[in-house]
């Protein structure tokens, strides 16, 4: 299988998997929603709607896959979704913490860039 195939369907496997948790604890006023755009590589798992701070709109989770690489642009789960790409096999090497500064992300075992 191409490599940029599987990544994409790992990469959709995980943000499905983590969409159906939400549902089922769901919160009355925030909804949650997967959006994947194939085309261009881009995979969301967005929260919408309203809680106790006021207006809610935005991703929890924002992966983009470019170069052949792994892009996590946004995590804001509580154990990292690395972990999860990682113990699918992605190797560290492709996967980018794109919500890293550059010279932090030399500090890492993930890819650069």
């Amino acid at each position: 299988m191409d490599k940029l195939v599987k990544y994409r369907e790992i990469v959709k496997a995980i943000l499905t998997r983590y969409y159906e948790f939400d549902r089922e604890q769901p919160s009355p006023d925030v909804e949650p929603f997967i959006a994947f755009d194939e085309v261009r590589d881009h995979y969301f798992w967005l929260q919408v709607g309203w809680d106790t701070t006021g207006r809610t709109c935005g991703s929890t989770v924002y992966i983009r896959l470019c170069n052949d690489k792994v892009w996590v642009e946004e995590d804001l789960t509580e154990d990292g979704v690395t972990r999860d790409l990682l113990e699918a096999g992605i190797p560290q090497s492709d996967i980018v913490l794109g919500f890293q500064h550059p010279r932090e992300r030399a500090l890492t075992d993930f890819s650069v860039a």
